[in-house]
């Protein structure tokens, strides 16, 4: 059994030269220092509990690695340059270590706040202050609660009421040097308002081991709308976790994209609280794994209120022994009647020695829902990778056309035609196909 042991990097003093060297209010040094009680009482997980039975944890291990502190190199690598210029962003931030290292923005839309954290700490204290931990905070998991306690930067959005901003915000994470890096995000969208971010993790490679634990909380007010990607490409020597999680109001919608192509492991927990009647939730959710990578996804769709909408389509593909662990949850509370709810996991398995687990679940206390859920996972089927061939296909554009048909329908509800195409482009190079270079 696998026993995950704690770092004494991460203590009280770890968190008392954070808030000394940031000059931090009082009201956040509490936090911190409440955060990290809970982290220390709180175990590791194990394989009993039911949330992490198949997680390969000594991935996600900690000790050992140093707490990332130190100032980043300021460069800005092609790779980045080359995101930014594809994703059509109105605002961009860089974040690299604890430091931003790019910025730019040209939103014209009056209200709209895009900045860093520590610059939202700065000038919007008690905007910050009102939804900071509100969604994500130390009572979700032992690594939310190192979060909560260590996190050194990170991006804050804010859309006032009625402003709909026409292009994307876009914050890309970087990094060049291992240890335990924590990254924060919290977008907070109006009453009736509309914005779409995106959320991206990837570097170019470096030697030593790096485990990003990021945490992000949403909150939609009532009639507001949120299109949110989270995309992760880190190179192979990192572990990535990341704590997602929105609070959507009356009649407000989020669609969200979770893709998991880079990293060694990593594991996406994302949930989603429909607080207010005709609160809807789009989740969709992609990975590819290939050469012994491990991927694990836990979701969350909870129905708070009466005539809400959720739907859950997660589909991923494997090979070269790779893993993945899918487990979901849709709990209907007493009271929430008129619930619409969908759930479903599929996996494609590309070799005989991939694994994928999926475990979909139903927790019903109303009377009056419509409820479903379903996994499917199994082998390319061999008569169609056949016939591909016959027709003068190689094996890796058979493979290439077989797997992108088999994610098009997750792809084809991507309303971003820029994140379509990077997402492809990495599935591509992850298959071998010549020509393509977007593989870490």
């Amino acid at each position: 059994m696998a026993t995950l042991v704690d770092n004494p990097a991460l203590s009280e003093q770890a968190v008392e030269a954070i808030v000394a060297r940031y000059d931090e209010p009082a009201w956040l040094a509490e936090e911190r220092r409440a955060a990290l009680r809970s982290y220390q009482a709180q175990p590791f997980p194990t394989p009993r509990d039911e949330r992490w039975r198949y997680t390969q944890l000594k991935r996600f291990a900690l000790d050992g690695l140093p707490l990332v502190d130190a100032p980043a190199g300021p460069e800005v690598s092609e790779r980045i340059r080359m995101r930014i210029t594809d994703s059509d962003a109105e605002g961009v931030l860089v974040h690299k270590g604890s430091q931003v290292v790019h910025r730019e923005a040209s939103i014209a839309e009056q209200g709209v706040i895009f900045t860093d954290l520590r610059s939202a700490l700065r000038d919007h204290e008690e905007l910050v202050r009102e939804h900071l931990y509100s969604v994500v905070n130390a009572g979700h998991g032992k690594y939310a609660a190192l979060n909560a306690a260590l996190w050194q930067n990170g991006t804050f959005v804010y859309v006032p009421r009625d402003v709909e901003v026409a292009l994307p915000l876009g914050a890309f994470t970087s990094a060049d040097r291992g240890g335990v890096g924590l990254g924060r995000t919290l977008v907070v969208v109006g009453p009736n308002a509309k914005v779409t971010y995106l959320d991206e993790y990837t570097c170019e490679p470096f030697d030593e081991h790096l485990f990003y634990d990021a945490a992000t909380e949403i909150v939609l007010a009532d009639g507001a709308k949120l299109r949110y990607v989270s995309l992760q490409n880190w190179s192979r020597n990192v572990a990535h976790m990341n704590t997602l999680r929105a609070h959507v109001g009356r009649d407000a919608r989020l669609e969200s994209l979770t893709v998991s192509l880079g990293a060694d492991a990593a594991r996406a927990e994302v949930e989603c609280r429909l607080d207010g009647p005709g609160a809807e939730s789009e989740m969709l959710g992609l990975y590819f794994a290939d050469e012994g990578q491990h991927f694990n996804q836990y979701t969350l769709q909870h129905h708070a209120a009466d005539h809400a909408h959720s739907d859950l389509l997660f589909k991923g593909a494997l090979r070269d022994a790779s893993s993945a662990v899918y487990s979901g949850v849709i709990v209907v509370d007493p009271g929430a009647q008129k619930t619409d709810a969908y759930q479903t996991n599929r996996n494609l398995l590309l070799d005989a020695d991939s694994e994928a687990v999926s475990i979909p679940q139903l927790e019903i206390g109303a009377n009056d829902v419509r409820c479903s859920h379903g996994s499917t996972t199994g082998p390319v089927p061999e008569d169609q990778r056949f016939y591909l061939m016959s027709r003068g296909l190689s094996p890796e554009v058979a493979e290439h056309v077989l797997v992108t048909g088999f994610l098009y329908e997750v792809m084809s509800r991507v309303t971003l035609p820029k994140v379509a195409q990077y997402v492809e482009r990495v599935v591509q190079a992850k298959l071998g196909v010549p020509g393509v270079k977007e593989k870490l």
